[in-house]
């Protein structure tokens, strides 16, 4: 039971210093936008790939068919996480006037601009 409990101590411990090299949450697209260059950055190159596929998965899961009709229609998309990743890099640099608005929001226009429901 004690090295039971031993390990599971360790494995918490690696858990939290782990979680503590990620970087902070950001909101801008700019600082959003930065931390998916940092290639050479595993934390923000994971961060960057979550906080998209989240945003991305919140939409997904939040509209309902009659009071939010979806807006963005990408399920049929053969683009890989990164494609839509770099593709979302050159939109923004294309619209600064997104730089200091909300992430998820400049995503959410991006998808929506780039795979529209056909109406």
């Amino acid at each position: 039971m004690n090295k039971h409990l031993a390990l599971l101590c360790l494995a918490l411990a690696s858990a939290t210093a782990s979680a503590q090299q990620a970087p902070a949450a950001t909101t801008t697209t700019e600082k959003f936008v930065g931390l998916c260059t940092s290639n050479a950055d595993a934390a923000a190159q994971n961060f960057c790939h979550g906080y998209s596929q989240g945003v991305y998965e919140t939409y997904l899961v939040t509209r309902h068919p009659k009071n939010a009709p979806g807006f963005i229609c990408a399920q049929n998309s053969a683009l890989t996480r990164q494609d839509h990743i770099n593709n979302f890099m050159k939109w923004s640099a294309a619209h600064p006037q997104f730089k200091q608005t909300s992430a998820s929001d400049t995503i959410l226009r991006y998808l929506g601009e780039t795979f529209p429901c056909k109406r």
